[in-house]
């Protein structure tokens, strides 16, 4: 779920896809270091395909996004921080009936994204996780609108469920089928 700051009309949460993969490296018995590539959809909210409204509003950034998070593991329950980096590849800024509050072309959207991520989660077992994050950009997402007191953030907490591949396991054991 995502949502940007300092908006000119009123918006809600948009809840989103977030698709990717991750790879650990382990750096003492309980601190790792986890690397992603994500495909994230970031924005607001705001559209009702059920019951349109005029002068609903939404916004739609898709971002490659490389968060690098250090966690701290205790048995099952692990604690991550760190920052993330992310390339926009699509925006879209629609309004049903109305105009845009903003001229997109005047005010762009950046191409970057810089992040700071903190989250938690747990490991049921050697192949199964779930985790929260929260996640909010440090560079803004479009220089500072006309009337408004700060320029727009992403912001968003993101709630994932990952399934761990290991190859090591998986080299282990095809040596062992091949003895």
């Amino acid at each position: 779920m995502h949502t940007i700051t300092s908006s000119l009309v009123k918006t809600k949460p948009i809840i989103a896809f977030m698709g990717g993969m991750w790879f650990q490296i382990k750096i003492s018995k309980s601190w790792t270091m986890q690397s992603e590539l994500a495909y994230i959809v970031k924005g607001t909210g705001g559209y009702h395909p059920d019951h349109p409204k005029y002068g609903d509003y939404w916004l739609h950034l898709s971002y490659w996004e490389v968060p690098i998070l250090f966690q701290y593991n205790m048995k099952n329950v692990y604690f991550e921080f760190g920052p993330g980096l992310a390339a926009l590849i699509n925006s879209g800024e629609y309004s049903i009936g109305g105009a845009l509050p903003y001229d997109t072309f005047l005010y762009p959207f950046s191409t970057k994204d810089f992040s700071f991520n903190l989250g938690t989660g747990y490991v049921s077992n050697e192949k199964w996780r779930v985790g929260l994050r929260l996640t909010h950009s440090l560079l803004p997402v479009r220089k500072q609108l006309p009337e408004t007191s700060q320029p727009g953030y992403n912001r968003g907490i993101v709630l994932a469920v990952g399934r761990q591949i290991s190859f090591k396991a998986s080299r282990t054991r095809q040596s062992q089928v091949m003895e």
